[in-house]
Protein backbone atom coordinates (compact mmCIF):
# COMPACT_ATOMS: atom_id res chain seq x y z
CA UNK A 1 0.00 0.00 0.00
CA UNK A 2 1.31 3.43 -0.89
CA UNK A 3 2.36 5.66 2.04
CA UNK A 4 -0.28 8.29 1.24
CA UNK A 5 -3.04 5.67 1.10
CA UNK A 6 -1.84 4.21 4.39
CA UNK A 7 -1.86 7.67 5.98
CA UNK A 8 -5.36 8.29 4.66
CA UNK A 9 -6.76 5.11 6.21
CA UNK A 10 -5.03 5.73 9.52
CA UNK A 11 -6.58 9.22 9.64
CA UNK A 12 -9.98 7.83 8.69
CA UNK A 13 -9.92 5.11 11.35
CA UNK A 14 -8.51 7.42 14.02
CA UNK A 15 -10.89 10.26 13.22
CA UNK A 16 -14.13 8.29 13.18
CA UNK A 17 -12.86 6.06 15.98
CA UNK A 18 -12.48 9.11 18.26
CA UNK A 19 -16.11 10.02 17.57
CA UNK A 20 -17.32 6.73 19.12
CA UNK A 21 -16.41 7.67 22.75
CA UNK A 22 -18.04 11.08 22.20
CA UNK A 23 -21.24 9.45 20.99
CA UNK A 24 -21.14 6.91 23.78
CA UNK A 25 -21.00 9.69 26.38
CA UNK A 26 -24.40 10.96 25.19
CA UNK A 27 -25.85 7.49 24.59
CA UNK A 28 -29.14 6.98 26.53
CA UNK A 29 -28.69 4.39 29.26
CA UNK A 30 -30.93 1.37 28.59
CA UNK A 31 -30.97 -2.07 30.19
CA UNK A 32 -28.79 -4.74 28.67
CA UNK A 33 -25.23 -3.55 29.25
CA UNK A 34 -22.81 -1.75 26.95
CA UNK A 35 -22.01 -4.34 24.33
CA UNK A 36 -24.95 -3.62 22.03
CA UNK A 37 -24.71 0.21 22.21
CA UNK A 38 -20.98 0.06 21.49
CA UNK A 39 -21.59 -2.27 18.56
CA UNK A 40 -24.23 0.09 17.15
CA UNK A 41 -21.93 3.09 17.58
CA UNK A 42 -19.14 1.19 15.87
CA UNK A 43 -21.46 0.46 12.95
CA UNK A 44 -22.43 4.15 12.81
CA UNK A 45 -18.76 5.19 12.63
CA UNK A 46 -18.06 2.51 10.02
CA UNK A 47 -20.97 3.73 7.90
CA UNK A 48 -19.65 7.30 7.99
CA UNK A 49 -16.17 6.08 7.13
CA UNK A 50 -17.63 4.19 4.17
CA UNK A 51 -19.69 7.17 2.97
CA UNK A 52 -16.77 9.63 3.18
CA UNK A 53 -14.50 7.17 1.41
CA UNK A 54 -17.03 6.97 -1.42
CA UNK A 55 -16.76 10.74 -1.73
CA UNK A 56 -12.97 10.43 -1.87
CA UNK A 57 -13.19 7.87 -4.67
CA UNK A 58 -15.67 10.02 -6.58
CA UNK A 59 -13.47 13.12 -6.18
CA UNK A 60 -10.48 11.27 -7.62
CA UNK A 61 -12.49 9.68 -10.41
CA UNK A 62 -14.06 12.99 -11.50
CA UNK A 63 -10.83 14.93 -11.13
CA UNK A 64 -12.28 17.37 -8.61
CA UNK A 65 -9.00 17.65 -6.72
CA UNK A 66 -7.41 19.42 -9.68
CA UNK A 67 -10.22 21.99 -9.95
CA UNK A 68 -9.54 25.64 -9.04
CA UNK A 69 -11.03 26.73 -5.73
CA UNK A 70 -13.88 28.72 -7.30
CA UNK A 71 -15.04 25.69 -9.26
CA UNK A 72 -14.53 23.31 -6.36
CA UNK A 73 -16.42 25.26 -3.67
CA UNK A 74 -19.94 24.53 -5.08
CA UNK A 75 -19.07 20.82 -5.29
CA UNK A 76 -17.89 20.80 -1.68
CA UNK A 77 -21.05 22.60 -0.56
CA UNK A 78 -23.34 20.12 -2.32
CA UNK A 79 -21.31 17.21 -0.94
CA UNK A 80 -21.61 18.67 2.56
CA UNK A 81 -25.41 18.88 2.19
CA UNK A 82 -25.61 15.29 0.95
CA UNK A 83 -23.31 13.93 3.67
CA UNK A 84 -25.23 15.82 6.36
CA UNK A 85 -28.56 14.54 4.99
CA UNK A 86 -27.43 10.92 5.06
CA UNK A 87 -26.20 11.44 8.63
CA UNK A 88 -29.64 12.73 9.61
CA UNK A 89 -31.29 9.71 7.96
CA UNK A 90 -28.90 7.40 9.82
CA UNK A 91 -29.72 9.13 13.10
CA UNK A 92 -33.44 8.81 12.38
CA UNK A 93 -33.11 5.09 11.83
CA UNK A 94 -31.06 4.58 14.99
CA UNK A 95 -33.44 6.53 17.24
CA UNK A 96 -36.70 5.17 15.90
CA UNK A 97 -35.66 1.55 15.46
CA UNK A 98 -33.28 1.16 18.40
CA UNK A 99 -35.10 3.12 21.07
CA UNK A 100 -38.63 3.23 19.69
CA UNK A 101 -38.76 6.98 20.22
CA UNK A 102 -40.20 9.54 17.79
CA UNK A 103 -37.71 11.73 15.93
CA UNK A 104 -38.48 14.84 17.96
CA UNK A 105 -37.28 18.38 17.32
CA UNK A 106 -34.40 17.97 19.79
CA UNK A 107 -33.20 14.81 18.09
CA UNK A 108 -33.44 16.42 14.67
CA UNK A 109 -31.49 19.46 15.85
CA UNK A 110 -28.79 17.23 17.34
CA UNK A 111 -28.52 15.18 14.16
CA UNK A 112 -28.26 18.30 12.00
CA UNK A 113 -25.64 19.85 14.29
CA UNK A 114 -23.61 16.65 14.53
CA UNK A 115 -23.77 15.72 10.85
CA UNK A 116 -23.00 19.22 9.60
CA UNK A 117 -20.10 19.58 12.04
CA UNK A 118 -18.49 16.18 11.46
CA UNK A 119 -18.67 16.32 7.69
CA UNK A 120 -17.61 19.96 7.48
CA UNK A 121 -14.49 19.00 9.44
CA UNK A 122 -13.92 15.95 7.26
CA UNK A 123 -14.33 17.84 3.97
CA UNK A 124 -12.13 20.67 5.20
CA UNK A 125 -9.35 18.31 6.31
CA UNK A 126 -9.58 16.22 3.13
CA UNK A 127 -9.33 19.15 0.73
CA UNK A 128 -6.80 21.13 2.75
CA UNK A 129 -4.54 18.09 2.75
CA UNK A 130 -4.77 17.79 -1.02
CA UNK A 131 -4.29 21.53 -1.50
CA UNK A 132 -1.13 21.38 0.62
CA UNK A 133 0.05 18.31 -1.29
CA UNK A 134 -0.54 19.92 -4.66
CA UNK A 135 1.20 23.09 -3.50
CA UNK A 136 4.23 21.11 -2.30
CA UNK A 137 4.29 19.15 -5.56
CA UNK A 138 4.07 22.38 -7.56
CA UNK A 139 6.93 23.88 -5.55
CA UNK A 140 9.01 20.75 -6.07
CA UNK A 141 8.28 20.76 -9.80
CA UNK A 142 9.13 24.45 -10.04
CA UNK A 143 12.42 23.84 -8.24
CA UNK A 144 13.19 20.87 -10.48
CA UNK A 145 12.39 22.83 -13.64
CA UNK A 146 14.49 25.77 -12.40
CA UNK A 147 17.40 23.41 -11.68
CA UNK A 148 17.11 21.81 -15.12
CA UNK A 149 16.93 25.23 -16.76
CA UNK A 150 19.96 26.37 -14.80
CA UNK A 151 21.91 23.26 -15.78
CA UNK A 152 20.97 23.79 -19.42
CA UNK A 153 22.07 27.41 -19.29
CA UNK A 154 25.34 26.45 -17.59
CA UNK A 155 25.99 23.82 -20.24
CA UNK A 156 25.31 26.39 -22.96
CA UNK A 157 27.65 28.90 -21.35
CA UNK A 158 30.36 26.25 -20.99
CA UNK A 159 30.13 25.33 -24.66
CA UNK A 160 30.45 29.02 -25.50
CA UNK A 161 33.48 29.41 -23.23
CA UNK A 162 35.49 26.38 -24.37
CA UNK A 163 35.60 27.27 -28.12
CA UNK A 164 36.56 30.80 -27.09
CA UNK A 165 39.61 29.40 -25.29
CA UNK A 166 40.41 27.00 -28.15
CA UNK A 167 40.35 29.77 -30.74
CA UNK A 168 42.95 31.84 -28.85
CA UNK A 169 45.21 28.84 -28.18
CA UNK A 170 45.20 27.77 -31.84
CA UNK A 171 46.12 31.28 -32.88
CA UNK A 172 49.13 31.08 -30.56
CA UNK A 173 50.27 27.79 -32.10
CA UNK A 174 49.68 29.08 -35.63
CA UNK A 175 52.02 32.00 -35.00
CA UNK A 176 54.65 29.67 -33.56
CA UNK A 177 54.78 27.05 -36.33
CA UNK A 178 56.59 29.42 -38.69
CA UNK A 179 59.33 30.13 -36.14
CA UNK A 180 60.16 26.94 -34.24
CA UNK A 181 58.79 23.49 -35.09
CA UNK A 182 60.05 21.91 -31.86
CA UNK A 183 58.41 24.53 -29.70
CA UNK A 184 55.24 24.32 -31.74
CA UNK A 185 55.10 20.57 -30.97
CA UNK A 186 55.56 21.42 -27.28
CA UNK A 187 52.73 23.90 -27.60
CA UNK A 188 50.50 21.25 -29.18
CA UNK A 189 51.24 18.88 -26.29
CA UNK A 190 50.28 21.56 -23.81
CA UNK A 191 47.15 22.35 -25.79
CA UNK A 192 46.10 18.70 -25.75
CA UNK A 193 46.34 18.74 -21.96
CA UNK A 194 44.29 21.93 -21.83
CA UNK A 195 41.62 20.47 -24.10
CA UNK A 196 41.48 17.30 -22.04
CA UNK A 197 40.89 19.35 -18.90
CA UNK A 198 38.35 21.51 -20.69
CA UNK A 199 36.34 18.49 -21.81
CA UNK A 200 36.56 16.74 -18.46
CA UNK A 201 35.74 19.82 -16.39
CA UNK A 202 32.61 20.50 -18.46
CA UNK A 203 31.07 17.46 -16.74
CA UNK A 204 31.38 19.07 -13.30
CA UNK A 205 29.75 22.09 -11.73
CA UNK A 206 32.81 22.80 -9.55
CA UNK A 207 36.49 21.83 -9.59
CA UNK A 208 39.19 22.06 -6.90
CA UNK A 209 41.21 25.26 -6.84
CA UNK A 210 44.49 23.33 -7.24
CA UNK A 211 43.28 21.79 -10.52
CA UNK A 212 42.16 25.15 -11.85
CA UNK A 213 45.52 26.73 -11.03
CA UNK A 214 47.32 23.85 -12.72
CA UNK A 215 45.48 24.50 -15.97
CA UNK A 216 46.18 28.23 -15.63
CA UNK A 217 49.90 27.44 -15.37
CA UNK A 218 49.68 25.25 -18.48
CA UNK A 219 47.88 27.96 -20.40
CA UNK A 220 50.38 30.66 -19.39
CA UNK A 221 53.26 28.36 -20.31
CA UNK A 222 51.64 27.88 -23.71
CA UNK A 223 51.32 31.62 -24.22
CA UNK A 224 54.88 32.26 -23.00
CA UNK A 225 56.14 30.16 -25.91
CA UNK A 226 54.67 32.81 -28.22
CA UNK A 227 55.28 35.96 -26.17
CA UNK A 228 58.62 34.85 -24.67
CA UNK A 229 60.01 37.57 -22.34
CA UNK A 230 57.11 39.88 -23.17
CA UNK A 231 54.89 37.86 -20.80
CA UNK A 232 55.94 37.75 -17.15
CA UNK A 233 53.93 36.11 -14.41
CA UNK A 234 53.96 36.67 -10.64
CA UNK A 235 52.23 34.25 -8.28
CA UNK A 236 51.09 35.52 -4.88
CA UNK A 237 49.27 32.51 -3.52
CA UNK A 238 48.96 31.26 0.07
CA UNK A 239 50.83 28.12 1.04
CA UNK A 240 49.37 25.63 1.36
CA UNK A 241 46.54 26.28 -1.07
CA UNK A 242 43.09 26.22 0.51
CA UNK A 243 41.03 23.14 -0.40
CA UNK A 244 38.14 25.01 -1.99
CA UNK A 245 36.19 24.67 -5.21
CA UNK A 246 35.07 27.07 -7.93
CA UNK A 247 33.44 26.91 -11.39
CA UNK A 248 35.77 25.27 -13.95
CA UNK A 249 37.81 27.52 -16.26
CA UNK A 250 36.83 30.65 -14.31
CA UNK A 251 40.39 31.63 -13.34
CA UNK A 252 41.61 30.59 -16.77
CA UNK A 253 39.10 33.02 -18.28
CA UNK A 254 40.52 35.94 -16.28
CA UNK A 255 44.11 35.14 -17.19
CA UNK A 256 43.21 34.61 -20.84
CA UNK A 257 41.44 37.95 -20.87
CA UNK A 258 44.46 39.66 -19.27
CA UNK A 259 46.79 38.29 -21.96
CA UNK A 260 44.48 38.89 -24.92
CA UNK A 261 43.34 42.41 -24.04
CA UNK A 262 46.32 43.54 -22.01
CA UNK A 263 49.73 42.01 -22.68
CA UNK A 264 49.10 41.25 -26.37
CA UNK A 265 48.41 44.94 -27.07
CA UNK A 266 51.70 46.16 -25.55
CA UNK A 267 54.78 46.07 -27.82
CA UNK A 268 57.04 45.74 -24.81
CA UNK A 269 54.77 43.20 -23.12
CA UNK A 270 54.02 43.28 -19.43
CA UNK A 271 53.43 41.42 -16.22
CA UNK A 272 50.44 39.53 -14.84
CA UNK A 273 50.16 39.17 -11.07
CA UNK A 274 47.87 36.51 -9.65
CA UNK A 275 46.90 36.67 -5.98
CA UNK A 276 44.42 34.97 -3.68
CA UNK A 277 43.18 36.39 -0.37
CA UNK A 278 40.58 35.36 2.13
CA UNK A 279 38.01 38.07 2.81
CA UNK A 280 35.22 38.18 5.38
CA UNK A 281 32.68 36.00 3.59
CA UNK A 282 34.47 35.08 0.37
CA UNK A 283 37.70 34.31 -1.39
CA UNK A 284 39.07 36.97 -3.74
CA UNK A 285 41.20 36.03 -6.74
CA UNK A 286 42.90 39.09 -8.28
CA UNK A 287 44.44 39.27 -11.73
CA UNK A 288 46.45 42.43 -12.34
CA UNK A 289 47.97 42.97 -15.77
CA UNK A 290 49.90 45.70 -17.51
CA UNK A 291 47.85 47.78 -19.89
CA UNK A 292 45.26 50.48 -19.30
CA UNK A 293 41.69 49.26 -18.92
CA UNK A 294 39.52 50.12 -21.94
CA UNK A 295 36.05 48.61 -21.68
CA UNK A 296 35.28 49.31 -25.32
CA UNK A 297 38.18 47.15 -26.47
CA UNK A 298 36.77 43.99 -24.92
CA UNK A 299 34.42 42.56 -27.53
CA UNK A 300 34.68 38.95 -26.39
CA UNK A 301 32.08 36.94 -24.52
CA UNK A 302 34.38 35.28 -21.96
CA UNK A 303 33.82 37.69 -19.07
CA UNK A 304 30.10 38.05 -19.83
CA UNK A 305 29.73 34.26 -19.79
CA UNK A 306 31.69 33.98 -16.56
CA UNK A 307 29.45 36.57 -14.88
CA UNK A 308 26.38 34.61 -15.93
CA UNK A 309 27.84 31.37 -14.61
CA UNK A 310 28.63 33.02 -11.27
CA UNK A 311 25.09 34.41 -11.08
CA UNK A 312 23.55 31.03 -11.84
CA UNK A 313 25.73 29.10 -9.38
CA UNK A 314 26.13 31.58 -6.51
CA UNK A 315 23.61 34.38 -6.99
CA UNK A 316 24.56 37.50 -5.08
CA UNK A 317 27.29 35.70 -3.15
CA UNK A 318 29.75 35.99 -6.05
CA UNK A 319 30.91 38.88 -8.23
CA UNK A 320 33.35 39.76 -10.98
CA UNK A 321 34.70 43.28 -11.41
CA UNK A 322 37.18 44.65 -13.93
CA UNK A 323 38.61 48.16 -13.69
CA UNK A 324 41.60 50.47 -13.59
CA UNK A 325 44.45 49.85 -11.16
CA UNK A 326 46.83 52.76 -11.18
CA UNK A 327 47.75 54.61 -14.37
CA UNK A 328 48.61 51.74 -16.69
CA UNK A 329 47.22 48.54 -15.25
CA UNK A 330 43.98 46.60 -15.20
CA UNK A 331 42.64 44.68 -12.23
CA UNK A 332 40.04 41.89 -12.37
CA UNK A 333 38.67 40.58 -9.08
CA UNK A 334 36.68 37.38 -8.76
CA UNK A 335 34.92 36.89 -5.44
CA UNK A 336 33.09 33.66 -4.59
CA UNK A 337 32.16 31.74 -1.41
CA UNK A 338 34.79 29.07 -1.99
CA UNK A 339 33.15 26.09 -0.32
CA UNK A 340 35.53 23.37 0.74
CA UNK A 341 36.45 20.54 -1.57
CA UNK A 342 35.33 17.07 -0.49
CA UNK A 343 37.13 14.29 -2.37
CA UNK A 344 34.92 11.54 -3.79
CA UNK A 345 35.11 8.15 -2.09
Amino acid sequence: MQPTRSLYWWCQILGWGLVIPYWFYYEPRVPGGYALPLFILFCQAASQLFITDQYRRLAHRRGWLSFPIRKLLPIIFVAWLILTTQYIIMSYGIITLRYGEPFAAGSLLGAVAGGSRYHAIWLLAFHLYHFARQSARADADAARYARLATEARLAKLSTELNPHFLFNALNSIKALTREDAARSREAIDRLSGLLRYSLQSSEYEFVPLAEELTIVREYVALEQIRFEERLQLNWELPAPLPEIVLPPLSLHCLVENAIKHGIANLPQGGTITLSLQREENAWAFRVRNSGAYKPGDNKGSGLANLRQRLQLQYGERASLSVGIDGTAATLAILRWPGTHFTPAD
